[in-house]
């Protein structure tokens, strides 16, 4: 398997993959960090340029995200898919998920103590983080970030691309639009529109979407 990343987050889907770890097969991917030791913690590979990439993909094409940043982990996600990867998913053991009328998408990060209720969506090569609570009927779009300890409640919606700041709170049934942005403990109790930024609590818009026009 690789992990796509070889820092921080990275790291940190190590330990949501215990069985992966003891294996022989694992290796990390980063071609823009400089002067990054050859092996991560000592023991796993770290591979430098895409040209190593297919080769390691015909033995096992297995690949996952471990990297924040919902633009950044789709186009890797695209970029590695074309190099003959097949995108996984990891779950944690620690995570918690409903048994009913749960979809999860392709390329998920779900990180340890989580909380995802039944009757929910995460859109794929989303991201969830520790912690973080996804309530019932709730909807998160494609390549989502959601923070750790943020709070998803009872019937909102987020589309595609929305990043959510640590310990925020979106109330019940509101709607957030594609690539807004949740600030770090903000408590929303308004609809927010696509490429919108909120902070504070409660939340209130600071910046919207430049017009077209």
């Amino acid at each position: 398997m690789l992990i796509v990343g070889a820092r921080g987050h990275a790291i940190e889907i190590l330990q949501c993959l215990p069985h992966v770890a003891e294996a022989d097969s694992l290796y990390f991917f980063d071609d823009v960090t400089p002067d990054l030791e050859p092996l991560v913690f000592g023991k796993y590979p770290v591979l430098r340029s895409l040209e190593q990439v297919p080769a390691l993909f015909e033995l096992d094409p297995a690949f996952v995200l471990g990297l924040g940043g919902g633009h950044l982990r789709q186009r890797l996600a695209d970029k590695f898919r074309g190099l003959g990867g097949q995108l996984q998913s990891v779950v944690a053991s620690s995570a918690q998920i409903g048994q009913h009328e749960v979809e999860l998408g392709a390329g998920l990060n779900v990180m340890h103590h989580t909380f995802v209720a039944n009757a929910t969506r995460l859109g794929e090569g989303t991201l969830l983080n520790a912690g973080a609570a996804v309530h019932h009927n709730v909807v998160v779009g494609k390549y989502c970030e959601i923070s750790p300890g943020v709070r998803l409640l009872g019937g909102c919606q987020l589309d595609d691309l929305v990043m959510v700041g640590a310990n925020a709170t979106v109330l019940p049934r509101l709607k957030i639009g594609a690539g807004a942005k949740i600030g770090a403990g903000a408590v929303v109790i308004q609809d927010v529109p696509a490429g919108a930024t909120v902070v504070g609590v409660p939340g209130r818009i600071v910046r919207r979407p430049v017009s077209a026009d």
